[in-house]
Order: structure tokens, then sequence, then C-alpha cells
């Protein structure tokens, strides 16, 4: 089973997630929106797995917001997971100032924690629903059409650069001048939170590919913004003419400077892979400017992205609830297992 079909319909309970009551979410909308402003509905939406959000009507402007509430000071995170909304927002940011990717508009931010102790944004709605909803709906034309449109706004997204690797920050120290010290950090951090968590993990093997493979990440002289999180639930799309198209784009809490190609380890979700699945490629390459195809590096440094947010979900995953605890630890050691095997086989044949 995907994991997008485990999830579908379902409220995840995150240890993260901190919980509004109606009369708290009412109170930060005459807040941010005046007196006159009046709510209809309101309801948690599903899927979130980080973070609580809250779809709210608005009943004299015939609309529908969103308040996305950051975690309480006090929350157990991992340790990449300090400030992920501050990142958000400013990745929401770059976005509307570089690129024509469909985002949800930020309608307010208050990180003040003045009157509750989260930080918290106000956005507008998308009405469409999150793609891996509409798979069984849709014509394998469609689907290759959606790829090649996806293709676009990863081109747009790498697009926008950075003056350092690593996790937005303002500490010189975690602000890297080299993709490989930035990387090497990255994973060091999520082993550290592994074994702080009794996270059960092939610890060995995983630091003997990073000590093997490293070098491969010298290969990237430039930081590019990373999504690191476009898969299927964070993808929304309408129907227009019969087809699919991308209304919008969410949820930008993992973004990080570094290797453009990082981005690509969501596409399993959506496509076989890089070299199986052209699509994707193919309409990034004339986008990007790339005139050739992977190479043997480009499949290394695949593989080290891919263990590493294989080992984020498994450890991750002390935060939630028995049933999507063991669902997302089968589901992610299963992947993890199988880019370390890839990693040896790759290196097998250098």
């Amino acid at each position: 089973m995907a994991i997008q079909d485990f999830i579908r319909g379902k409220l995840v309970k995150s240890k993260t997630k901190s919980l509004l009551s109606i009369d708290q979410i009412n109170e930060l909308v005459r807040i941010n929106f005046g007196d006159d402003c009046q709510t209809g509905s309101i309801q948690e939406l599903e899927g979130g797995m980080f973070n609580a959000a809250y779809m709210i009507e608005r009943v004299n402007e015939h609309d529908k917001i969103v308040l996305k509430v950051s975690l309480a000071p006090e929350t157990q995170t991992l340790s990449y997971e300090k400030d992920p909304m501050t990142t958000e927002i400013e990745v929401y940011r770059l976005i509307g100032q570089h690129t024509s990717i469909p985002t949800p508009r930020i309608l307010a931010v208050d990180f003040s924690k003045q009157h509750i102790p989260c930080k918290y944004f106000f956005m507008t709605a998308l009405e469409g629903i999150v793609m891996y909803m509409a798979f069984q709906q849709m014509t394998a034309e469609n689907l290759t059409a959606l790829k090649i449109e996806l293709a676009d706004y990863f081109a747009q997204f790498h697009q926008i650069k950075g003056s350092y690797f690593g996790y937005f920050t303002d500490d010189p120290a975690k602000q890297f001048k080299t993709w490989r010290s930035a990387y090497t950090h990255m994973m060091d951090q999520i082993i550290a939170d592994g074994r702080r968590l009794h996270s059960d993990l092939p610890y060995d093997r995983i630091e003997r590919a990073m000590d093997d493979n490293a070098h491969y990440l010298d290969d990237i002289k430039v930081p590019c913004l990373v999504n690191f999180d476009l898969w299927p639930g964070n993808i929304y799309v309408v129907q227009k003419n019969g087809n699919y198209v991308i209304e919008g784009i969410y949820d930008f809490e993992r973004a990080f400077w570094g290797d453009p190609l990082a981005d690509f380890t969501a596409i399993g979700m959506i496509a076989r892979d890089l070299h199986h699945d052209p699509d994707i490629w193919n309409t990034y390459k004339i986008k990007s400017g790339i005139e050739n195809d992977l190479t043997q590096s480009d499949d290394i440094r695949f593989a080290l992205y891919s263990i590493y947010i294989y080992t984020i979900m498994v450890v991750e995953t002390f935060r939630y609830d028995d049933d999507h605890r063991n669902f997302q630890l089968d589901y992610s050691n299963q992947r993890l297992f199988k880019n370390l095997d890839k990693l040896d086989q790759l290196s097998k044949n250098e």
C-alpha cells in the first residue's frame, strides 16, 4: 500500500500538533481580520503530519481560509525542525517574488506568541483535492501532463539561489560553504536523533555509505532552493475541461539550500524513477538548460538523498499513533534498505 492510500481520509495523530479550541480559533480570526469577520464551519484538516491546520469558513467574505499553527516551544522535535514555520513563510515569499508556481496566498502572520504560545499564520484555501486522491480518476495522458507541469515547477524552484548550503538559519555556524559539509551535518543530526530516540536503524551501514560516497557531493557548487517535500499530498489539483491541473503547492517546512536533485526523491509516488519514466527529467532538462543525461554521480547522490529522507521518516515515527507509526516504519524501512542496496551496487559498478 502506498503511504498516500494509508492516510487518505485520516486525521494523523502527532505529538507535534498544537490543537486549538473553536473559541481560540475564533479569537485569532477576530484579532487578524476584525470584529466583523464571522466564521461558519471550522474543521481540522486531514493528512497533516506535523503542524495543526484548520479550514475556516468566513461568512461575510463568502470564502474559506486556512489557519496553520506551529508546535509549542516545549514540543520534542528532530534537530532540523527547530523553526520550520519561519522557513515556510520565507519560502512562500521567495516563490512569490521569483516564480509563477501557484501557491496559497499568505493573509496574516503572527510569530509574537502573544495570543497563543505558538507561531501561526493564515492563508487562502485551495479548493481542489490533493493529487493522490485524483490518481484513480486520472487518465495516463492526464498524469503525463501533470508530470510535465511539475517538472517546470521543479526548475523554477531551483532557479532560486542561496548564499550558503543547509537548512534555513541565521546561525553562521550552520551556513555551510560546501554541499558536502552541509549534507554531512544533516545526516549526522538525524543519525544522532535516531540514537537518542532509540530508532531501529542500520546505523553502521548508513554511516559507511556516507563515508564511501560523500566525495560525490563535491560536484555541487551552487546552493539552490530545494523543497524536499513535493509529494502528492502537498499538491492540490482541480478539474479543468475534463482533466486535472495543478491548483497549488504548499507546505515548505523541509526546504533547504542544496542539490536540486534531492527534490526528485518524492517522485516515487508519482513516477517510477527518473530513468524509466522520462517525462519529468526531459522537461526539467529543457527548462533548466541542462544538456547531459543522468550520470553515475547523479545516481549515487540521488541514492544518498533517498537514504536521508527515509531515515527521517523512520526516526520521526516517535511522535505518531501506533497505527500510523507501524505503517510508516514498514514503508520507510523497505525503501531505506532498497536504496542502501542500490548504493552498494552503484559503487561496485564504478
